[in-house]
């Protein structure tokens, strides 16, 4: 009995030990289960949360830095917030055209401006110095304003900072990467490939944002390649430049002829010019130079100008560019040719629409004409081009002034003797003077538009 009683008592405290095992792994399940339930929703939460990152760090922005249109489902980017975060400066108005107004902004680098235009699908860029015109670059949705900010799309983003933008709906996460940030992380897989590293000129830099490297070959010559070191373009060059806008190249080869190879690498225009230049996107015009003398050339290398002119364009040493836009294209139509010590105007598609007979482009404020204002080349509101000649009257000769209109129209005979503008409260006026009288010239043209004329004299 007391062998029995033994066995009775060692078998229940085995069946609670039993037991004991069973809660305790029970309840370690639970615990699992919950350590599982509990990642899941840190997952979930993280991937509910919006985050975006900038050159790989974290930051943390004001709920209405990034907005989502809920009709269109876009994302959009408060333009001038942002620009604090990309190390630019952001402010009112259109670069150099300096306004308070909100319905344009602009903001700046040390290497390129950008300007943004309320309900425009247009992104104006230029370098701060300068050196060279306003190129437009078009984007798929226009700037929108939200709450009196103007705001952009990803891909405005990474047009006007020059920056890549990466949205993973996935992870509901926004990487940008500013063209800085790119050009280090490059330098090191350029150099696991053998070449230096990222060429200094910030228009080759610039090539990165479409997946694409300027990189000098062992024989010192220049080619392209892809980010996986692919060939785009034979190192066969002494020089490349990136050409964002119409993204192409420009290069030369050992005679210094320059010439464009497009990024598929096939030959756009011949390696035959001193130099070429882009001037005009929209209609693809090219701007070559070959022994002193210019012409223009078409999107696929057609004469639209023959190269035998002294100078097309303006020549911003002797006139003041102000708001031109387009130093070789007026008003999308006009281009100024230079021949002989005369002046005329050519259109688009090579078309004469005023001879070479005028000897002054524009009208140049000097000591000589005691004229209390500013030289002008352009009255904007009416897509209007002064132009002079030298005019023989009796013994003696006079300085004489008129304006046609962008297609060739004359507007106002040549026959005035100056045409100037002011300033005032950042309103331009502009003026002329004829036998004495100072006329506004907007409301001039007002009235011959309107089919009344002050001005009968007949052109000579």
């Amino acid at each position: 009995m007391l062998i029995q009683g033994g066995n009775l008592q060692y078998d229940n405290e085995q069946n609670k030990n039993k037991k004991l095992s069973r809660i305790v792994l029970i309840f370690i399940v639970l615990i699992f289960i919950a350590i599982i339930a509990i990642i899941c929703t840190i997952m979930y939460l993280q991937q509910t949360v919006f985050r975006v990152y900038i050159d790989g760090q974290l930051v943390n922005l004001s709920q209405d830095m990034i907005v989502t249109d809920a009709t269109s489902n876009k994302s959009y980017v408060d333009i001038k917030g942002i620009a604090q975060y990309l190390g630019y400066e952001a402010h009112n108005g259109e670069y150099k055209l300096y306004t308070e107004d909100t319905n344009k902004c602009w903001v700046y680098s040390q290497t390129e401006t950008a300007s943004f235009f309320l309900n425009s699908n247009k992104i104006s860029k230029v370098t701060p110095e300068g050196s060279k015109d306003y190129e437009d670059y078009t984007i798929q949705d226009p700037i929108i304003n939200i709450n009196g900010k103007l705001y952009c799309s990803y891909e405005g983003l990474q047009i006007g900072f020059n920056s890549k933008v990466q949205y993973d709906a996935n992870a509901n996460t926004l990487q940008i990467f500013t063209l800085p940030y790119l050009v280090e992380q490059y330098n090191t897989i350029l150099k696991q490939y053998g070449y230096e590293g990222v060429d200094d000129n910030f228009n080759n830099q610039k090539a990165i944002l479409y997946d694409l490297l300027v990189v000098k070959g062992g024989n010192n010559l220049y080619g392209v390649i892809n980010s996986k070191n692919e060939e785009k373009i034979g190192s066969r060059y002494k020089t490349i430049e990136f050409n964002e806008n119409a993204k192409e190249f420009y290069v030369s080869n050992s005679s210094n002829k320059v010439g464009i190879i497009t990024t598929q690498g096939d030959t756009k225009i011949n390696l035959l010019y001193d130099s070429i230049s882009m001037i005009d996107k929209k209609n693809g015009l090219y701007l070559v130079k070959n022994s002193n003398k210019y012409g223009i050339l078409g999107d696929t290398g057609e004469t639209i100008i023959h190269l035998e002119y002294d100078e097309i364009g303006i020549n911003s040493t002797k006139i003041d560019k102000g708001n031109i836009k387009n130093s070789y294209v007026l008003f999308e139509n006009a281009i100024p040719v230079y021949q002989n010590k005369k002046w005329g105007l050519f259109d688009i598609k090579g078309n004469i629409i005023l001879p070479l007979e005028f000897d002054y482009l524009g009208y140049t404020v000097g000591s000589s004409n005691n004229v209390n204002g500013n030289s002008v080349l352009v009255i904007p509101n009416y897509k209007a081009i002064v132009l002079g000649k030298i005019k023989e009257n009796e013994d003696k000769k006079e300085n004489k002034y008129g304006v046609y209109s962008y297609l060739g129209e004359n507007l106002i005979p040549c026959s005035l003797d100056s045409c100037y503008s002011t300033v005032s409260a950042g309103v331009t006026t502009y003026y002329m003077e004829y036998k004495g009288e100072t006329i506004n010239v907007e409301e001039y043209i007002g009235r011959v538009l309107g089919l009344s004329s002050d001005l009968t004299e007949e052109e000579n």
